[in-house]
């Protein structure tokens, strides 16, 4: 039987409950395939370039911002340990003869996160990498798993994504494709019945699509024996969300998909975002709450024709800044270029 939300967890001397980023129960508060978004990039003039474009690295807190930080190892229920440090959270469950991963990191950390994940398994098999959407800080360390053997699953427009060159508008950046090793190898599609079971020894774990959230590809994995549910992306601590609306993510979707979120949960459910320490349910609760607000207060200002600029200077994260943190330019321009991409803003309109 694992803790409850009231208890503290040990996380290498700091206790969760002690954290500025864990938010106490009742506290404050179909995608179009890779090729046809690629032509449509130089379509749009973005008028968030005033602003800058930070890497994804940055923005999701891995690479070279933490290529200098160790790994932390954080225990949550029964077998399942939480490792940071290696460019975005990681999950680990290790049963008697069987283990799985969510998520593999940043690809500058792949080699010692493979050794230390040798060490915390002592001779059981890895044969299972669930990625959680495509972005590097996820799937970096896939080349050296996937290498090894393990099966990689993921949902299908991320084996997309991964399997070719594309360029992000508002980083600046082309991606180029993936080794071999790195794509994932059992990959779903969201006309699929959902949600989908796998066996890891005898642990049954769950996942399924977010569609258009953070990405187009977004997947939670759900270890529902100990009730705790991995949400990737789509779920952030400490800093607002990153919507890529350029592979397919955008604020109504990651409304959805908080919402979806918390139908599959409960009170004790414990929630692992992209990065930092793992939150109790009510911190889903506090960002679906903050994304519909920011999202209403974006449309309205669009309807008048006001510029990101002027989203900005009418301060409309008002009330979040404080709990999510300093990207709320990045979060509004990616918000409102989302909202006129692919037609999106006539629907929200």
């Amino acid at each position: 039987m694992g803790p409850t939300l009231t208890e503290s967890f040990d996380f290498g001397g700091l206790s969760m409950l002690d954290d500025p980023r864990y938010r106490p129960p009742g506290g404050t508060a179909a995608a179009l395939q890779p090729r046809s978004r690629r032509r449509d990039f130089l379509r749009f003039a973005l008028a968030a370039a005033a602003l800058g474009s930070p890497p994804l690295d940055r923005l999701l807190g891995s690479a070279a911002a933490q290529a200098a930080a160790p790994f932390t190892t954080t225990p949550l229920r029964d077998g399942l340990t939480l490792i940071g440090g290696a460019g975005g959270n990681i999950s680990l469950l290790k049963t008697a003869d069987a283990a799985a991963l969510v998520d593999s990191g940043a690809p500058e950390h792949a080699a010692a996160l493979s050794a230390l994940i040798r060490a915390q398994l002592a001779g059981v098999p890895l044969g299972t990498l669930l990625n959680t959407h495509w972005h590097p800080a996820a799937t970096g360390g896939n080349d050296v798993f996937g290498g090894a053997g393990a099966k990689i699953v993921a949902h299908e427009n991320t084996r997309l994504w991964m399997a070719t060159e594309y360029y992000v508008d508002w980083e600046d950046r082309t991606y180029e494709p993936r080794a071999a090793a790195a794509l994932p190898t059992a990959t779903f599609h969201s006309s699929d019945p959902q949600p989908i079971t796998l066996k890891v020894g005898d642990e049954r774990v769950e996942y399924g699509h977010l569609q258009e959230a953070h990405t187009d590809g977004d997947i939670y994995v759900f270890f529902r024996e100990r009730n705790v549910l991995v949400a990737g992306g789509a779920v952030a601590a400490g800093a607002y969300p990153v919507i890529d609306y350029a592979t397919g993510g955008w604020i109504g979707g990651l409304v959805d998909a908080t919402a979806k979120l918390l139908n599959i949960t409960n009170a004790n459910t414990l929630i692992v975002p992209h990065d930092g320490l793992a939150q109790p349910r009510s911190h889903l609760e506090a960002q679906h709450d903050m994304l519909k607000t920011v999202r209403g207060r974006i449309e309205n200002l669009m309807r008048k024709g006001k510029s990101i600029a002027e989203m900005l200077a009418a301060d409309v994260t008002a009330g979040f800044d404080p709990q999510w943190g300093a990207n709320r330019e990045r979060f509004v321009a990616n918000i409102y270029n989302g909202l006129w991409w692919a037609g999106r803003l006539s629907d929200s309109l």
